[in-house]
């Protein structure tokens, strides 16, 4: 790979995990919009979006794939269930976002790479490296004491970090370039999310009546706010490792993490500094294990 390449893949990961972290603020200026009503517009603005983006550029064929789908009723049936994971984990998304529960949100992200690599071991027969392991093991550990120190499991981090985890886990079943697919995603969920759209416009409770020229920018602007990141993330995923990948994720839940403590303000006690500091030990262990693994002699499976 070219030196430039690489710059440039780089720059791309940290432009969409930098922009999925600060995403969080635009969400939270639609607050009092509410979760459904944003997840409706991110979905029907999303579609025509990727439309144009999807239709009229030479690099996606989506006729094409669309013909080969509907031949493969498996990998469409497959597709159905991711679309329901992406709907589910984009409505806990957006209501932590919007309810005050940015920081649970964050860990989940922080925890998600870890139960992606559960995931492929238990469903894909994927090998699972010392390291990893480890880093599995103090990811629960944390997990399990926050659970016992809050008196309940931290339900919207597990909800997020499973949902993507599996929606990952079909991706990659279905095998489609993540453009095309996002977009055959909304296409199935716009239906749905069209009724809505417009049954609220007719009974006058839509953000689009009454509303200021704010909040209906903000909502007309969700579909480019979903196709931006994921346009420099799919650069990113064309030209870098995917170790180099997995370390600039942790951007996002970072920047949610600095958000939710020093700007909106969220209770950070000492038990949540404990279970977040163990965190965030088992997502370093993870980020370099394959280095660590070659340490002691032994190649990484991604490399077997």
């Amino acid at each position: 790979m070219k030196v430039n390449e690489h710059k440039f893949g780089v720059i791309s990961g940290i432009i969409a995990f930098s922009f999925w972290g600060f995403l969080t603020l635009y969400w939270r200026i639609l607050s009092e919009v509410g979760a459904t009503q944003i997840l409706v517009n991110r979905i029907f603005w999303g579609f025509f979006t990727l439309f144009s983006l999807v239709m009229f550029s030479k690099k996606y064929q989506p006729l094409a794939v669309a013909k080969k789908l509907w031949k493969d009723k498996k990998r469409l049936g497959l597709l159905v269930i991711s679309t329901s994971l992406l709907a589910f984990n984009w409505l806990l998304y957006i209501y932590s976002m919007v309810s005050d529960q940015i920081l649970e949100a964050s860990l989940g992200y922080y925890i998600n790479p870890i139960i992606s690599i559960l995931l492929g071991v238990i469903f894909l027969r994927e090998k699972l490296p010392k390291y990893q392991l480890i880093a599995a093991i103090l990811a629960g550990v944390a997990v399990t004491f926050l659970t016992l120190a809050q008196g309940a499991p931290p339900w919207m981090a597990l909800g997020i970090a499973t949902s993507f985890g599996f929606y990952g886990l079909l991706k990659k079943l279905i095998s489609i370039d993540s453009m095309v697919s996002l977009w055959f995603e909304m296409a199935i969920m716009l239906p749905f999310a069209s009724f809505f759209f417009f049954h609220w416009i007719a009974d006058g409770t839509s953000a689009y009546v009454g509303s200021n020229g704010i909040y209906i920018l903000l909502l007309t602007g969700a579909g480019m706010m979903t196709v931006i990141p994921l346009f420099f993330f799919s650069k990113a995923a064309t030209l870098l490792p995917l170790k180099t990948l997995g370390f600039l994720q942790y951007i996002q839940p970072t920047i949610q993490f600095m958000i939710a403590v020093f700007i909106n303000g969220e209770s950070f006690p000492a038990f949540k500094l404990i279970g977040f500091s163990v965190i965030w030990f088992a997502c370093l262990i993870f980020s370099l294990s394959g280095f660590l693994e070659k340490m002691n002699g032994v190649t990484p499976y991604a490399e077997q």
